[in-house]
């Protein structure tokens, strides 16, 4: 079974416990589970405060908005993945567009 891994503090993590079901939404097969139990959330906090917020303050308006471009363009090549996945959630292809095509745009025009 795929247990989902979260990025925080610069590594990946994942909780200790089997964690919540994560379920097709047509087949009802469980696809993955999600568990946070044993992470240190304050600790996750601080760490994107110190560590995170350090890294964005050195960096300039345009040196921030060519990371998001950059991050647009990774995804956007990737879409695919986004789209098979939200279809097991349930979602139209209309709504899975407005979400996918939708949040990939506003990464754009925020850069």
């Amino acid at each position: 079974m795929k247990k989902i891994q979260h990025y925080a503090t610069g590594q990946w993590l994942e909780g200790k416990e089997e964690g919540a079901p994560v379920h097709d939404a047509v087949t009802g097969e469980v696809i993955a589970n999600v568990a946070i139990e044993g992470l240190d959330i304050p600790a996750i906090l601080d760490y994107g405060r110190a560590k995170g917020g350090e890294v964005l303050r050195k960096m300039t308006f345009q040196e921030r908005g060519n990371m998001l471009k950059k991050l647009a363009m990774y995804l956007t090549k990737r879409k695919d993945s986004f789209y098979d996945l939200s279809y097991r959630t349930g979602a139209t292809k209309v709504d899975s567009w407005i979400d996918i095509e939708g949040g990939f745009g506003n990464l754009f025009a925020n850069a």
